[in-house]
């Protein structure tokens, strides 16, 4: 990509935002957003941001694998190296679940999260690369295709939650492919500057969130984890329900966000937040022990004291990142490991 475009900097920034501040609010927030959680919404505008990348992608795609995987693995695997030290001399064990991503994403199998939980995502990472390479990059997406797509993945996903494997259902790659689809299907969108029209897209996004809430409020879900669950029917209606209804709150909300921050210009926080989203992924749910205790020196409890270790998450951690990537120069040891494996 040779000219930076503004709306992908605003997805990856606010897609972390969400996803921090998902992991400490969680009510009134929620309910705009069933049957997911609204932290999720982060992890889709990831996805998608993914999916537009890798269809303007021009190098190698054994390269194009190897460039995207490196830093993943690389900042996971030292913070759960440090996450294993820290756990050795307060709880005990290392925190080996940590590891499993890095085994060709094994942990995907399991109903459940590793220690630390966005660890997950490197493993859903690593398989919707090898999809694209293997598969998706030969193809050419149509809009049909993407339907067809999302129509499997609601099948599939049902199937997981009918069975109660949610945590499989949601980490596997086929909870996630219609979503890096959408942003290969939109591969040719750019930014258009104009903020009458972001203006429209907010007041329309924000009538789709309050339509969804009335709708889905009314239905008494339970409050499972990562989706949450009906029983208002038979047991296949009901997982098809919420399987059909986590595709679209996935799609139209990363739709509307596309939409609304193609039309609005990025600045240097932004862009500082975007580059800055691997660290605060992977490093914010284990720091909460060293966040906690600095949040209560301010506030004692309540919203008070998470907004400060949401603060600490996102900017805190955006800093530090900062400051390790300047005195790790990955991207230089990168393109060595790369020239001796050619």
């Amino acid at each position: 990509m040779k000219n930076r475009v503004d709306f992908i900097d605003w997805l990856k920034a606010i897609g972390m935002f969400l996803i921090v501040l998902g992991h400490y609010f969680g009510e009134p927030f929620g309910q705009f957003t069933q049957p997911v959680y609204f932290k999720q919404l982060g992890v889709a505008f990831f996805v998608f941001v993914m999916g537009w990348g890798l269809a303007n992608e021009t190098r190698p795609h054994w390269q194009v694998l190897y460039n995207r995987i490196f830093p993943m693995y690389f900042w996971g695997l030292a913070i759960a190296l440090f996450i294993s030290v820290i756990f050795i001399f307060t709880k005990g064990h290392p925190a080996l679940s940590n590891y499993l991503p890095f085994f060709a994403g094994i942990n995907v199998l399991g109903n459940f999260f590793p220690s630390n939980p966005t660890t997950w995502f490197i493993g859903t990472y690593f398989h919707l690369l090898l999809l694209w390479v293997f598969l998706l990059r030969k193809i050419r997406i149509t809009l049909p295709l993407l339907l067809l797509v999302s129509l499997a993945e609601c099948l599939i996903r049902s199937f997981w939650i009918d069975i109660d494997r949610l945590y499989t259902g949601y980490m596997l790659f086929t909870n996630w492919t219609s979503i890096l689809m959408l942003g290969m299907y939109m591969h040719q969108q750019r930014d258009v500057k104009n903020l009458n029209k972001a203006f429209f897209n907010l007041v329309l996004w924000s009538v789709f969130l309050l339509v969804w809430a009335f709708i889905f409020n009314s239905l008494n879900l339970t409050l499972t984890f990562p989706f949450k669950t009906i029983s208002l029917w038979g047991d296949l209606t009901n997982s098809l329900f919420i399987s059909a209804a986590v595709t679209l709150i996935y799609l139209g909300n990363t739709l509307m966000a596309v939409r609304l921050y193609s039309h609005i210009p990025s600045n240097r926080l932004v862009r500082f937040f975007s580059r800055n989203t691997i660290i605060i992924f992977i490093g914010h749910m284990p720091l909460y022990d060293l966040a906690e205790p600095i949040a209560r020196i301010f506030v004692e409890s309540g919203w008070g004291k998470r907004a400060i270790i949401v603060f600490i998450m996102y900017v805190g951690l955006a800093i530090v990142s900062e400051l390790l990537h300047k005195i790790a120069d990955i991207n230089k040891l990168k393109m060595k490991l790369w020239s001796r494996l050619n």
